[in-house]
């Protein structure tokens, strides 16, 4: 991981990127919760230059990665000493909120910023995918976040009542 945090560093030294920000499962694992698993790091990026359409292109990211930091691309990733990374751009309100909010780490003499963990709970609440619901669900079962932090960011993004739904079916299934 030391080495994916350099050549991010790199990247906004560089001029590649503004800034970064790690989110999804790898976020989550620096709040001590056990037990996720993840196939990559996302990390969401704020590019050097804002793009001018809808249509963003990332290609200066990977080809500044293929080129200088011999990474390799895969499918949607690029392996960077062998972690496969998924770039992503704050999408929405959320997302950009989350990306502006982001908390500063310092583990093992690396400093990087990671999405706080209400942050991500609520863009998981948001996606309801079936994996996030699970990690709300051990999120839950250990208490490992602030209510009063989550409940105003629920009801600035209109998540309310999808949480209080996602709640009812967590208890349901105990």
């Amino acid at each position: 991981m030391e080495r994916v945090i350099e050549t991010l560093d790199a990247m906004v030294r560089d001029g590649v990127i503004e800034d970064y920000v790690i989110g999804g499962a790898t976020a989550l694992m620096y709040f001590s919760i056990p037990n996720f698993v993840t196939e990559d790091i996302d990390v969401f990026v704020n590019l050097k230059t804002k793009p001018a359409s809808t249509i963003i292109d990332v290609s200066p990211i990977y080809n500044y990665l293929v080129s200088s930091k011999h990474a390799r691309i895969q499918g949607d990733y690029v392996i960077v000493d062998d972690f496969p990374i998924q770039f992503l751009i704050p999408y929405d309100d959320l997302s950009k909120d989350a990306f502006a909010h982001a908390i500063r780490i310092t583990p093992e003499q690396m400093s990087f910023k990671i999405f706080d963990l209400e942050y991500s709970m609520a863009i998981m609440i948001q996606l309801g995918k079936e994996k996030y619901i699970e990690r709300l669900r051990t999120l839950i079962r250990h208490r490992l976040f602030d209510e009063r932090k989550l409940e105003p960011l629920l009801e600035k993004f209109n998540l309310v009542s999808t949480w209080a739904m996602m709640k009812q079916r967590l208890e349901s299934l105990r």
